[in-house]
């Protein structure tokens, strides 16, 4: 888009690359991802939308302890062989590599169950981020409030969601890949339609009750 774009009431957003074309609907789920990475609702009553976000989860919990479990019996048996043969100095090494795989396995498991939410109401926008509970929470105004896609500085790099208010900035789903940020472009423009075709009255009576 060359032009700027039409104001809305309420959050804008503004990007340069929209949706595919003959891609599916961005909330329809995927069975190749196995979990559905972005989940939105919304619910017209009272007027109020909600954007979850989830990093892809390639392998299960039991696939990654499956995992360890044979890497740490082939290590345990080989240190133990070399041990019987005299070079028992492996066997402290062997604990230390071992300790150091599940420190990282742990760490990078843990940051698959992050989540970022984002909850629009008529009034303000609330951005939620945590794992298992919201570490930390910020609310916006929502018609201060704006969403950007920045291009990528390289071909290699990804394009970045951005939402500002008030000369604040904030990136919203940095775990996402390509096509899912593309995806999550559609679901925004979805979710501020919705909210920009119910009555304005309707809506700031709804969110008071």
């Amino acid at each position: 888009m060359d032009g700027p774009p039409a104001r809305r009431r309420g959050v804008d957003l503004r990007h340069r690359t929209g949706p595919r074309p003959g891609r599916c609907h961005p909330q329809a789920p995927d069975p190749r991802r196995g979990r559905r990475v972005i989940l939105s609702e919304f619910d017209p009553e009272r007027a109020e939308g909600r954007i979850v976000l989830r990093p892809n989860q390639s392998w299960t919990w039991r696939a990654n302890t499956l995992l360890v479990g044979t890497l740490m019996a082939v290590s345990g048996s080989i240190a133990t062989v070399y041990a019987y043969h005299g070079m028992w100095l492996i066997l402290p090494f062997t604990f230390i590599e071992m300790s150091f795989l599940l420190a990282c396995l742990y760490y990078c498991v843990r940051r698959t169950h992050l989540q970022e939410v984002l909850t629009f109401s008529p009034e303000h926008l609330l951005f939620e981020r945590g794992i298992g509970q919201p570490e930390e929470r910020r609310r916006f105004e929502r018609f201060y409030a704006r969403f950007f896609v920045r291009p990528p500085r390289h071909a290699w790099y990804r394009k970045r969601i951005a939402l500002r208010c008030r000369g604040e900035e904030l990136e919203i789903g940095g775990f996402l890949t390509g096509d899912e940020r593309d995806d999550l472009v559609a679901v925004l423009k979805d979710m501020i339609d919705r909210l920009d075709q119910l009555a304005p009255g309707a809506g700031v009576q709804a969110a008071r009750q």
